[in-house]
């Protein structure tokens, strides 16, 4: 009881949420940018590459490489900086004379982003949260910029329309630099929301595939008390990562259960296109139940709310946690850590869980961009011409083959006409956090603009879109695995992709700050912090006390201001997309 206690005390505290005051208004000005900026004539100048060529890589060089700079950038994420010794940011850096300073995220994001917002003292480049940065006048539009760089032009100009409707005042602010393909890739895997299960429960089930919630839980239950330990690790059940903005693991599942896609907040009809809360169905209610009754079977320790998401990314890579509900993208590490550990049985697969009758629906089909996400040039940016010429310079094919690939023969290696796989040394350091930061461009490639999917010619962008790669770095283990479900990849035990409306994802909506709608939707997800772990802790016999008492408390946050502004935005995009 006393540890009880304790947890509950944690959880109680981490529900308060510190808000900063944005300072400043919104500039809708296409010149925000500051005097020691080039001009856009300059600029044309820049982003040509000069006729040399590097000797040892053959990549062209940039003419300002002997004028060098640097340029700052922050990121959402948590993680580590590549060293300065890193030869393949060394090589870029020699190529064009810039130089990119990574600040990833130490502690909380939203204190970060308000402290700088509060301070005005913004990197020249950010990535993450970048609808604040557009509500504080702090970011400069790009739409006209970017069309002055060829290879900007030619990436992004298909997309301009979505990216100019992201934030609502026709301007794009947002280099999107994830789903912008060339052409759309294969669909290997569930890349994105899911109930993931450890590939060894699956097996010994005699690779039954479970369905339902209770099939999956079972299967956790007998697995765990068939084996209590793995690897000298006490079994852990299932994991809820609540840490900061990353509680969608705790929030979202309801919405996957009655077969929506990944929306974020709400879940939207398909046939009105009207917007409403998942997480007071009887569905979400009878889903905390089920993890409740779960915490007093053991199947989930307390401690699983309390902790960060380095811990949270520990017990996973420990091969002793046989089930989450996350997003693969969140804890890709912990399953390449497996990986490189050839524990290739305790990686995860993402398995079809849904309402009985009701479809799967977890892949979304290629080529969706956000509008509202990606690189933001800040007002601060000390010379936006040189960035989007250095950016522009990244995405000449070539450049990308060094980033994504490596050097040919090295690196990786041709398959047929126009098929690519890595050699076995590549593979072994791309599997390797560490080593993949310090030895290859895969940092730079992840936080700048770059070509994925498949080119025209049919050759795989990057690693992650390669059929043959994806074949070759399988296990002995995994192919047996995927022959036993009878499979040629992991997706193909989910659902097809459907196609998605047009104004999808409602996660991606800007919600201005200060607005009724922002206070609304803050003020409902405080109350889902505050009760959706004290739901799956509670006593049995207080659950339906407590359950009613949380419904009671999310309608008194008056939620519906958020709603109205959902459904507007949803018509909105709605009605653009019938033009």
């Amino acid at each position: 009881m006393k540890k009880f206690k304790k947890v509950l005390a944690a959880i109680l505290a981490s529900s308060v949420v510190l808000s900063f005051a944005a300072c400043g208004s919104k500039d809708n000005s296409s010149g925000a940018t500051t005097s020691s900026q080039t001009s856009t004539s300059t600029a044309a100048a820049t982003t040509s590459a000069t006729a040399e060529k590097d000797p040892e890589t053959g990549l062209p060089m940039m003419a300002d490489r002997n004028n060098p700079i640097t340029f700052k950038v922050f990121l959402r994420d948590p993680g580590q900086a590549p060293s300065k010794d890193n030869p393949v940011l060394k090589k870029i850096t020699e190529l064009t004379g810039v130089t990119m300073e990574f600040e990833f995220l130490v502690g909380d994001l939203q204190q970060k982003i308000g402290v700088m917002l509060a301070g005005g003292d913004y990197p020249d480049v950010v990535f993450g949260e970048g609808a604040k940065f557009v509500d504080a006048g702090a970011a400069i539009p790009i739409e006209d910029k970017i069309l002055n760089y060829p290879n900007l032009k030619r990436h992004y100009e298909k997309f301009m329309d979505k990216m100019k409707a992201g934030f609502g005042d026709g301007h794009a602010y947002t280099i999107e630099n994830y789903n912008a393909y060339e052409n759309d890739p294969p669909i290997f895997q569930n890349g994105g929301s899911g109930f993931f299960m450890q590939k060894a429960v699956i097996e010994e089930s005699g690779y039954k595939i479970p369905k339902t919630v209770d099939e999956y839980f079972q299967m956790i239950e007998d697995y765990k008390a068939k084996h209590p330990d793995i690897d000298g690790v006490k079994t852990i059940g299932f994991e809820v990562l609540s840490d900061g903005w990353r509680d969608f693991c705790l929030r979202n599942p309801a919405m996957h259960l009655l077969g929506s896609g990944n929306e974020g907040d709400v879940i939207v009809d398909q046939n009105s296109f009207t917007a409403s809360l998942y997480q007071i169905t009887d569905t979400a209610k009878a889903w905390y139940k089920k993890l409740n009754d779960e915490y007093h079977k053991g199947i989930i320790e307390a401690e699983t709310f309390t902790q960060n998401y380095d811990q949270y990314i520990a017990r996973l890579s420990s091969g002793a946690v046989l089930g989450t509900f996350d997003q693969y993208w969140n804890f890709q590490k912990a399953d390449d850590t497996l990986k490189a550990a050839k524990k290739f049985n305790r990686t995860y697969i993402a398995v079809p869980i849904a309402n009985p009758g009701v479809k799967d629906n977890f892949i979304d089909p290629p080529a969706a961009i956000t509008g509202t996400g990606g690189l933001l040039i800040t007002k601060n940016c000390k010379n936006v011409d040189r960035l989007l010429a250095y950016y522009d310079y990244l995405l000449n094919r070539e450049v990308q083959d060094y980033l994504a690939w490596g050097v040919e023969g090295k690196d990786w290696v041709k398959v047929g006409t126009n098929g690519r796989k890595l050699t076995d040394e590549r593979r072994e350091i791309m599997r390797d956090t560490a080593k993949k930061r310090e030895m290859t461009g895969d940092t730079l490639w992840q936080y700048t603009p770059k070509m994925q999917g498949m080119y025209d010619d049919g050759t795989p962008c990057d690693p992650a879109a390669s059929k043959e790669e994806y074949m070759a770095a399988l296990s002995e283990y995994d192919q047996n695995f995927l022959k036993a479900l009878n499979v040629e990849f992991p997706a193909g035990i989910l659902s097809e992709p459907v196609k998605r409306a047009d104004y999808y994802p409602v996660w991606s909506f800007p919600i201005e700050d200060g607005s009724p709608a922002k206070v609304a939707n803050t003020r409902f997800i405080d109350v889902c912090r505050k009760y959706d772990p004290q739901l799956i802790l509670a006593k049995p016999a207080d659950y339906d006390a407590l359950w009613d008492k949380f419904v009671k408390e999310v309608e008194a946050a008056n939620p519906q201001p958020y709603l109205d502004e959902v459904n507007r935005q949803i018509k909105e995009k709605m009605d653009a997309a019938k033009k």
